[in-house]
């Protein structure tokens, strides 16, 4: 059995503005985050984009 010690935080939100801070903060922390949004998926794929580009994973 192995000891993973992988975090995982749900930023609703994350599209943009506040939510897109935060997701981006917590994956310089080395979190993984879930990146949802309501209305532009352009916007969630360029935060994807975001956050692939400094190491981490959406």
């Amino acid at each position: 059995m192995t000891n993973d010690k992988t975090k995982i935080a749900l930023v609703t939100g994350s599209s943009r503005g506040l939510g897109k801070n935060t997701a981006l903060a917590l994956v310089k922390k080395g979190v993984d985050v879930i990146v949802t949004y309501r209305s532009s998926e352009a916007e969630a794929n360029s935060v994807v984009f975001a956050i692939a580009e400094l190491g981490g994973k959406a």
